[in-house]
């Protein structure tokens, strides 16, 4: 099971408000060259997206304006096995600083399921049971 939370935004874990997203991506890349004696190690990049549903993106259009106009928060994933054992932890990713650069939405005629995926842009991304 995940949840999603977030301080800045005002949403607890186990809130309605983010119900409507299908889909959570992350990665944190490191650029790797064989520069021969000069080490070989670049910056690490972190990409972090979100899919939600257009339920979701307009409650929380009705609470900012525009997911544009959020500004900067934190995305704490959490990933738990509710049928699990006693001895399940659960473990948390903390998607810190994200912004939303687009405020869209798309359809095709017959769709059931309007969803969009959004780019998060975060600064940083923590793994483990950190929190924000």
């Amino acid at each position: 099971m995940i949840t999603l939370s977030s301080t800045a935004l005002g949403i607890d874990e186990g809130s309605t408000t983010l119900e409507g997203v299908s889909g959570i991506k992350w990665s944190r890349k490191r650029k790797i060259e064989t520069t021969y004696g000069l080490g070989g190690f670049g910056n690490i990049v972190y990409e972090a997206s979100i899919t939600m549903d257009y339920a979701t993106q307009q409650t929380l259009r009705s609470i900012y304006g525009s997911l544009c106009d959020i500004g900067e928060f934190d995305l704490i994933v959490s990933f738990a096995n509710p049928l699990a054992s006693d001895d399940w932890t659960t473990t948390s990713v903390v998607l810190k600083g994200c912004i939303f650069d687009e405020d869209a939405m798309e359809s095709q005629q017959d769709d059931t399921n309007i969803t969009h995926e959004f780019q998060l842009h975060p600064f940083d991304i923590q793994i483990g049971n950190a929190s924000a």
